[in-house]
C-alpha cells in the first residue's frame, strides 16, 4: 500500500522559506509519496495562495494534510473555536482531506467535547487529527487517553496523530503511549530522537534493533499512513526513505 507522506519540516528550514513550500511539490511527488504535509509554520512570500497550492498539488495527485501548530484547547481549558475555524477554511482552499493541531491544554471536568462536535460537523468534508506534541501536557500520555476517551463517549469524529520521537521530549514512556492509545491512532509520524552533547535532537532515520521508531511503527498496523519527519539531507534522499518505508529495508 502507498502510505507515506511527506512533511515539509522534513526539509532545511531556511531554503523552505527562501524557495517556498510549493517548490518542494514536483520532488515529493516524482519520490513516490502518497502526500504532502503542508506546514502553516512555514508559509512564506515565496508561497503562493492557497488555491494555487492546491491547484500545484493536484496536479501531482498527492494527498494533502495541512498541519497548524495550534493547541486545540487554550490555557483556560477552552476550544480555541476561532483559530480552529481558521485552519479548516485554510485547510479546504488547500484541498486538504486532514487537519493536524496539537492537544493543548484538555481538562476532563472543564472541556467541552460537545463544543468541539458541533465545530467538527460545520466542517465535514475534513478530518481532524490531533497529535502528541513536545510539551509537558499536549504530550501527556493521560491527557491524551482522556481527550480521547471522552471524544470517543461522546461520537466526535476526531482521530490521533502518534509522532514516535515527541515522546521523549514530554519525557513520557513510549511503551505506555503505545498501550493507552494505539486505538485511537490512524496517522504516524516516524523521527528517531538521540541525545546530543544533553540535548535531545531528531535524526535521520536508520535501522537499527531498539531503534523507538521502528518499535512504534511495528506495534501499529502496517498499512497506517506514515510521515517522514525528520532531517532529509539531501533533500533528493526522499525516494530512498520513502523506499525504506514501503520496503521495510534501509537504502543508505
Amino acid at each position: 500500500m502507498q502510505n507515506v507522506i511527506v512533511p515539509l519540516n522534513a526539509f532545511e528550514r531556511v531554503e523552505v522559506l527562501e524557495k517556498g513550500q510549493t517548490s518542494f511539490i514536483k520532488l515529493i511527488a516524482s519520490s513516490g509519496a502518497f502526500g504532502i504535509e503542508i506546514r502553516r509554520e512555514l508559509f512564506s512570500e515565496q508561497d503562493p495562495p492557497l488555491e494555487s497550492m492546491k491547484l500545484e498539488i493536484e496536479q501531482h495527485q498527492l494527498f494533502t494534510v495541512y498541519s497548524a501548530p495550534v493547541e486545540l484547547w487554550n490555557a483556560n481549558h477552552q476550544l480555541n473555536e476561532q483559530e480552529l475555524s481558521t485552519i479548516f477554511e485554510e485547510g479546504k482552499k488547500l484541498g486538504a482531506k486532514w487537519v493536524k493541531v496539537s492537544l493543548g491544554h484538555f481538562s476532563k471536568e472543564q472541556s467541552n467535547v460537545s463544543h468541539l462536535h458541533f465545530i467538527l460537523k460545520q466542517h465535514s468534508d475534513i478530518q481532524l487529527f490531533v497529535e502528541n506534541d513536545q510539551t509537558l501536557y499536549g504530550g501527556n500520555v493521560s491527557n491524551l487517553k482522556a481527550f480521547f476517551e471522552s471524544a470517543s463517549e461522546q461520537n466526535v469524529p476526531v482521530k490521533m496523530t502518534m509522532d514516535a520521537g515527541n515522546w521523549y521530549y514530554s519525557k513520557q514512556d513510549i511503551d505506555d503511549a503505545l498501550s493507552q492509545l494505539s486505538q485511537y491512532v490512524q496517522y504516524l509520524h516516524l523521527k528517531q530522537v538521540d541525545l546530543e552533547n544533553g540535548e535531545l535532537v531528531t535524526v535521520p532515520l536508520q535501522k537499527n534493533i531498539g531503534h523507538s521508531w521502528e518499535k512504534v511503527m511495528n506495534s501499529l498496523p502496517s498499512n497506517l499512513v506514515k510521515a517522514l519527519e525528520f532531517p532529509i539531507q539531501p533533500k533528493e534522499r526522499t525516494k530512498e526513505y520513502i523506499q525504506m518505508m514501503t520496503e521495510s529495508e534501509v537504502l543508505l
